[in-house]
């Protein structure tokens, strides 16, 4: 079989830089798209997630702080869940959440209905037994961002 050669016509130089011009702009298209998506994703985490140090007896050994992806927003409190206190940004673990006043270990704590019982993770290698107010929670804490060895770490290990 023998192979035809390629016309040079002036059609065939116009159609190829026809094709040229299309797949790039098909190209910068694509492009918009990624970018787009990547904003709207960006401005989604922004809404919910938040980026912030977190302190407890961890760092008691080596000083490093930790910073953790935590949920501003969307979140339902359970016994045992993970949260950053605001102001100092300690960990604490939620022990009872909001009417632990009703209980008869916490009778003779007087504190108000709404109020959370967190035992707060100091620096210092203490646990302190304290009721909060939900304005005074931060975030719960998801997922351990940084410094890299810590990547991914299991956060009840960490802050536990």
């Amino acid at each position: 079989m023998k192979k035809t050669a390629k016309h040079n016509s002036v059609t065939q130089k116009y159609i190829d830089i026809s094709d040229t011009l299309a797949a790039g702009r098909s190209a910068i298209v694509f492009l918009y798209i990624i970018i787009g998506i990547a904003l709207v994703v960006s401005c989604l985490m922004y809404i919910v997630f938040d980026i912030v140090p977190v302190k407890g007896s961890y760092s008691m050994g080596d000083g490093e702080t930790v910073s953790c992806i935590i949920c501003v927003r969307g979140y339902e409190l359970k016994k045992g869940d993970l949260v950053v206190l605001r102001g100092k940004r300690n960990a604490a673990v939620v022990v009872e959440t909001a009417g632990f006043s009703d209980m008869d270990q916490y009778k003779d704590m007087d504190y108000p209905e709404d109020s959370l019982l967190v035992n707060i993770d100091e620096v210092n290698g203490s646990k302190e037994l304290s009721a909060v107010q939900p304005d005074e929670l931060e975030g719960k804490i998801c997922y351990v961002v940084s410094p890299m060895k810590r990547f991914g770490t299991d956060i009840h290990k960490l802050f536990g």
